[in-house]
């Protein structure tokens, strides 16, 4: 049990690297004008070229199991592939990476609310005095630090894309938990990545009749390639077997991992700056985390 905690640490702990790549790939996707949906149709489009083949077989084998979760895994494609990636990606259009990223911050919150509300799991005050302050802190980022922006609407509509996409990102997590055990995890991964593509597909073709239908520069292929195998495929194998050995609410924590390589991403290569608001932002969702998991470290 031992060994596969450590696993377990190593898989989540390089999901977050390569989903930390993924916030950078996107705002260079939007500088270099690689559009918000193609990039997201392209990157789920070619990770299904790339495993299908090895999942095929075993798709077949256990059809019967799929259609027995066939509702649930509509649901989870819908909010992994279709709106997470395309909504992160849209975000980053209007706002900053380090904006984005700390956003996503929320999520082991926003894991532990879920899991209160539909799994009636345990929860303590400091948790949802955790969730409050978390929530505080994503305000302050959202706001800029100046309250005035709210009474002004005077925000970042990309704040707004990425919290929905962290919302659907925290749901998914805590409902990996009704899939059947017996599914056999990669090829279940397929077909999430093949009716989420279904669903993407309409808002893709829709987008394409303004900015064209496919990728026209190598530095496109380089990053749909990217997004595809090592913040597509991987990371989300990665990412469910590390849930699957210690859990949802435990594994949410690693998330925070996320804002600190994107920001330093960021202001590595996109120039960003780290403004005080963000400080005080990351200190509410700071402090929401430690009260969060209070008892748990007593």
């Amino acid at each position: 049990m031992h060994n596969k905690i450590i696993y377990a640490f190593i898989f989540l702990i390089l999901s977050c690297l390569f989903w930390s790549g993924n916030f950078l790939v996107a705002k260079l996707a939007f500088n270099s004008s690689l559009s918000p949906l193609k990039l997201s149709f392209f990157r789920w489009l070619l990770a299904l070229v790339l495993i299908l083949p090895f999942t095929v077989n075993s798709i077949i084998n256990n059809i019967s199991l799929f259609k027995k979760n066939f509702f649930k895994i509509v649901f989870l494609s819908i909010l992994s592939v279709t709106i997470f990636n395309s909504f992160t990606y849209i975000s980053v259009q209007t706002t900053l990476v380090i904006n984005a990223s700390l956003m996503a911050s929320i999520t082991p919150l926003l894991i532990i609310l879920f899991s209160w509300l539909i799994y009636k799991t345990k929860t303590t005050f400091f948790q949802f005095l955790g969730i409050i302050l978390s929530i505080l802190g994503v305000i302050c980022i959202v706001l800029k630090g100046n309250i005035n922006n709210f009474f002004t609407l005077n925000f970042i509509s990309g704040d707004i894309w990425m919290l929905i996409a962290v919302i659907s990102w925290g749901l998914y997590s805590v409902l990996l938990k009704k899939l059947d055990k017996n599914l056999p995890q990669i090829s279940t991964l397929t077909v999430l990545i093949f009716i989420g593509l279904i669903f993407l597909f309409p808002f893709y073709v829709f987008e394409s009749l303004s900015y064209g239908f496919f990728p026209n520069k190598l530095s496109d292929f380089i990053m749909i390639s990217y997004v595809a195998i090592f913040a597509g495929i991987t990371a989300y194998l990665f990412w469910n077997k590390g849930v699957l050995i210690i859990g949802a609410n435990r594994a949410g924590i690693f998330l925070h991992l996320i804002p600190l390589f994107s920001t330093i991403w960021a202001i590595l290569f996109l120039g960003e700056v780290f403004a005080i608001f963000h400080l005080f932002g990351i200190a509410f969702i700071a402090l929401g985390i430690f009260l969060a998991n209070f008892r748990v470290n007593l």
